[in-house]
């Protein structure tokens, strides 16, 4: 299917619906007017019996929004809420005065135009919360929208003008508006080849100096005459006529073990031939 474009953006129509917030079960109140000009106050309302018991949606198609409440057992629409496009999202979704769960929404029939006031009640404030930051993203994404739009206008605008200019000269081919051609010469200025040197920082300088001086310095090596002390108590520590005769002197004999000092003809046989 063809899709209608309007100075090259897809038209609203053409667009997936996509759902920014969705809510399983919120309250919808049958509520006063305003007692006074600054708003609504939930106050005023009987919260504890609502009106029906809804599912709660947050579309965006394009540029329009929706607010929409569907029956929760069903999934019918019960009442929609279109955000406007060229109007703050207030004017269509007013919290009240003295909650942060409660909502004042303006809904609209979209065959007959017919408008009514309702109240929207949350359990929790963090699902009003993230209700209040869906509408509040719809607004920022129409301003960005709108802004795309106008900086595009701007653009064929100038486009055109430049045509107008080409044409004028007998330039042929197609108009531009920045020419990304590389033309002239480009220099490059290499430190050390002969070019013009760059400044130095004095302070830098004498840091640099002075870590050099200090990765350069040798280390100096140990004195010639360094000995390693022996550790307490050992035989090399003792004084050399205590240490000789312990080194050098045989051990003692003890009963169990035999001495290869002489031989002994004890237990051995006598072979002669």
């Amino acid at each position: 299917a063809a899709c209608a474009l309007t100075h090259g953006v897809m038209a609203d129509d053409d667009r997936v619906e996509i759902t920014t917030f969705s809510l399983p079960e919120a309250y919808v109140y049958a509520i006063p007017p305003a007692p006074t000009h600054a708003g609504h106050r939930a106050d005023g309302w009987n919260v504890e019996k609502w009106l029906k018991a809804v599912r709660v949606k947050v579309t965006a198609k394009g540029e329009r929004g929706h607010i929409k409440l569907e029956d929760v057992e069903t999934g019918e629409l019960f009442a929609a809420c279109p955000l406007p496009r060229d109007a703050p999202v207030s004017t269509a979704v007013e919290p009240v005065l003295d909650s942060s769960r409660y909502f004042v929404l303006r809904v609209e029939d979209e065959a007959t135009r017919r408008h009514a006031f309702l109240g929207l009640g949350f359990r929790q404030r963090d699902d009003a919360s993230d209700f209040k930051l869906a509408v509040q993203e719809h607004q920022g994404r129409a301003d960005r929208e709108k802004e795309a739009l106008a900086a595009r206008a701007e653009y064929e605008k100038e486009l055109a003008e430049k045509k107008r200019e080409q044409e004028a000269a007998g330039i042929t081919g197609p108009a531009r508006l920045h020419d990304f051609s590389l033309k002239g010469t480009i220099h490059v200025a290499v430190p050390g080849s002969g070019g013009k040197k760059n400044k130095t920082n004095p302070e830098t300088e004498k840091e640099k100096t002075a870590a050099a001086a200090i990765l350069g310095a040798p280390i100096a090596p140990p004195p010639n005459n360094a000995t390693i002390a022996p550790p307490p108590g050992s035989l090399l520590s003792a004084p050399p006529a205590i240490a000789a005769p312990l080194l050098t002197a045989a051990p003692p004999a003890e009963e169990g073990w035999a001495s290869f000092d002489a031989p002994s003809d004890e237990g051995w046989a006598d072979f002669q031939s």
